[in-house]
């Protein structure tokens, strides 16, 4: 049987978090990315993160996030109701830009901020005897995402990685992984994601979804920890 898993990289294989903080700080605050963090402010930005599952969002939550506004959850809805997409674009641009700075003249410091959860050293394991069947699914560029894998250790394969450049022209999560099945006559398939929002947008049977409990979910969401992913993963390759 044609099986495949696929992967979101942010808040499952890594955790990000603080590179996104850094990056929406620098932009909408205008701090440089080395001034010293607002432990406060981190710590909200980290428990409503889940909000936020497209770079354009962050354009609508920050100025909520970085105001420690109090009904954060309703006005974001609220604002995305009014939807601007050219600001959008430019935001886009700026955030890409922006990250694409930090890595390039910071490239150590960046590092740093991006660190693999235990899952990931988990599949690192793992990829070697299911190669050609793990797929990472991903809103972050493809390059950054083969240059983390590298630096640890992980030789995987460029083709089975689908970034934000790829993944930009789709409505949804959903829709891409629903054609990738089709194009590559796949009968089983498990996706494991840290944001119900792109679980939700699943509509096939084939596909069984994880969520990712130990990335950046919502406080009452209940998923899977790492251990019991792994252990449904490896019962999903070896029955």
């Amino acid at each position: 049987m044609n099986k495949v898993l696929f992967l979101d990289f942010d808040g499952v294989l890594f955790n990000t978090i603080k590179e996104v903080y850094l990056i929406n700080r620098f932009i909408f605050l205008g701090e440089d990315f080395f001034s010293t963090i607002n432990e406060e402010n981190f710590t909200f930005f980290k428990k409503y993160k889940y909000l936020v599952y497209n770079i354009w969002m962050f354009y609508y939550f920050n100025p909520l996030v970085f105001s420690f506004d109090k009904n954060i959850e309703f006005n974001f809805i609220e604002k995305l109701k009014n939807r601007n997409p050219e600001l959008e674009k430019n935001f886009i641009n700026d955030f890409l830009n922006a990250r694409y700075s930090l890595i390039k003249n910071h490239s150590d410091f960046w590092r740093n901020l991006e660190t693999p959860y235990q899952f990931f050293y988990e599949i690192k394991n793992l990829y070697q005897e299911q190669k050609g069947r793990i797929v990472i699914v991903s809103k972050k560029n493809k390059t950054s995402i083969l240059e983390r894998f590298e630096t640890y250790g992980l030789d995987f394969s460029i083709d089975d990685v689908f970034g934000y450049e790829f993944l930009d022209k789709y409505s949804s999560k959903g829709e891409f992984l629903s054609e990738y099945l089709e194009l590559n006559n796949i009968e089983q398939a498990i996706f494991v994601d840290d944001n119900s929002s792109n679980l939700n947008s699943v509509n096939n049977k084939k596909i069984k979804t994880i969520l990712a409990s130990w990335g950046n979910c919502h406080p009452n969401s209940t998923g899977l920890s790492e251990v019991q992913a792994i252990n449904e993963i490896k019962k999903f390759f070896n029955p």
